[in-house]
Order: structure tokens, then C-alpha cells, then sequence
């Protein structure tokens, strides 16, 4: 099985190893996700109680918790595109028929979509914790073991929110197989759709079970750390908080996953190509 995978990921490797699209996507993710916590630093500087210290964002702990709220911008975008562009690029250029008619099986060929979602998954999720390690590292004078890894499960936790965004992306590139209208589907939910629906669901029924919605799981598990200052009133107001636990969202999150994962394959299989 170890040799099948091997085998999966070469033959991704080749495909799309030079592809611009692919390339760019992947450059733009490297080069700005680890920095762009710093572009926040004038915005926030000098902000008056009860936003905290700017210094505070890149000191250990809390540098895990901004450096992983900036980082997953890049996940819902860079990412899940280059998800949505492995798939319904081969749709578009017949070379998913061709692999299946040249002896790969359509359980092998969705494996290796997955398996390049679980590799990416991995890549974000190093680069991630490196560039936290090394920003905390810089602003954290005479920083301890204890301190530094006083993490609350981030690496667990990035690295599900990358499959999570991209689970998503290949359920839709299957389901919907037309690029751009994915990537606009994608964009659509993601960023619009699912806060209106969760507003309009608190409108008329004001209960806890409106932070459960998918794409909200996978943001709790990097919320913007500022949403917990008002956490207290917002629980007065409407009789909950706002924001998942960690084992919530780490739990449900992984739910969602395995969910998106076993829709898309189901309509993979079901479908012909």
C-alpha cells in the first residue's frame, strides 16, 4: 500500500510540478503567509484598551494564535485553489479519462488528489510552525521551553484547517468539475453564503448550534484572536459564546473532513468521466 501511495504521488508530481498555475499559487503562499502578520503592526499600533499591547502578537503564546489566523487567509485561497485546479484541470483536458482508461482506477486517481491534500496539508502546516517559531523567537526575550510551546494544539490544529479548506475545495470540484465556476462557488460560501446564513439562522433562532456550520469550524480553530474580547457580552446577549472550544472545533472539524471527503469520493465513483 506504502509503494501504491509512493507510486500516486509521483504521478502527481509530474503532472503538475511545472505548471505555472500551480507554481505561482505556491510561491505567493510561501512568500506571504509566513510575513503577513507584520503588515497588521501599523493597524494596530497605539490602539486604545481593550485591543492589547501590538507587541503582544508576536511574542509567545499568543504569536502562534496570530500567526495562524493571517496564515489561514492563504490556506482558503492559494490552497484551495491549487486544489480546485488539479481537479478540474484534468477534467477539462480529458487527462482523467485518459488515466482511467490507461489503467488507473478511479479509487486510485481520487487517493491521490487526497493524498496531495494531506502532503500540502503537511508543507503549510512546517512552514507554518517554523515561521511562528522563529517570529516568537525574535520578540519573546528569554523565552522558556514552557512558554514557547504553550500552543493550545496549534500544529493539530493548522493542519486541519488546511484539510478542511481544501476537503471542501475537491468536494466542489467534483460535484461541479467547471473551474471557474467552482472557484466562484468556493469563494461564494466560504466568504459570503455562510455568514449571511448563520446571521439569518440567529435572526430567527438564536441558539449555539449556529457556530457549527463547516466553513465556521474551520475558521474557530484560528479565530481572530481579538473576537474573545467581547466573548463575555456576546454570551449575555444571546445566551452562548461565539467562538468553539478547541476540542470542538478540533473534533468537529475533523467530522467535516472525513464528511466532504467521503461526499466527493461517493459522486466520484457514482459519476462517469
Amino acid at each position: 500500500m506504502i509503494q501504491n501511495f509512493q507510486f500516486l504521488a509521483r504521478l502527481e508530481w509530474n503532472k503538475f510540478s511545472k505548471n505555472t498555475v500551480i507554481i505561482l499559487l505556491l510561491i505567493t503562499y510561501v512568500l506571504l503567509a509566513p510575513v503577513i502578520l507584520f503588515s497588521v503592526k501599523n493597524i494596530f499600533e497605539g490602539a486604545p484598551p481593550p485591543f492589547p499591547n501590538v507587541e503582544s502578537f508576536f511574542e509567545f503564546p499568543l504569536v502562534w494564535d496570530y500567526q495562524g489566523y493571517a496564515a489561514s487567509w492563504f490556506i482558503s485561497f492559494n490552497l484551495g485553489f491549487i486544489v480546485i485546479y488539479i481537479f478540474t484541470s484534468e477534467v477539462s483536458n480529458k487527462t482523467l479519462r485518459q488515466n482511467i482508461i490507461t489503467g488507473l482506477s478511479k479509487k486510485e486517481f481520487f487517493t491521490s488528489k487526497v493524498l496531495t491534500i494531506i502532503l500540502l496539508s503537511i508543507g503549510a502546516t512546517f512552514l507554518y510552525y517554523l515561521s511562528a517559531m522563529i517570529v516568537g523567537l525574535m520578540h519573546t526575550p528569554g523565552a522558556d521551553a514552557e512558554l514557547i510551546f504553550d500552543n493550545n494544539y496549534a500544529g493539530i490544529r493548522f493542519f486541519l484547517a488546511c484539510m478542511g479548506y481544501m476537503s471542501f475545495a475537491l468536494f466542489l470540484s467534483v460535484w461541479i468539475k467547471r473551474g471557474m465556476l467552482v472557484i466562484l462557488v468556493f469563494i461564494m460560501y466560504v466568504h459570503v453564503m455562510e455568514p449571511i446564513l448563520r446571521q439569518v439562522q440567529l435572526y430567527f433562532f438564536k441558539s449555539r448550534s449556529m457556530i457549527f456550520w463547516p466553513m465556521n469550524t474551520f475558521e474557530d480553530l484560528f479565530p481572530l484572536p481579538l473576537y474573545k474580547l467581547p466573548d463575555t457580552w456576546i454570551e449575555e446577549e444571546f445566551g452562548f459564546k461565539a467562538l468553539q472550544t478547541v476540542p470542538e472545533a478540533i473534533g468537529l472539524s475533523s467530522v467535516y473532513i472525513l464528511i466532504f471527503l467521503g461526499l466527493g469520493w461517493y459522486m466520484f465513483d457514482k459519476k462517469d468521466v
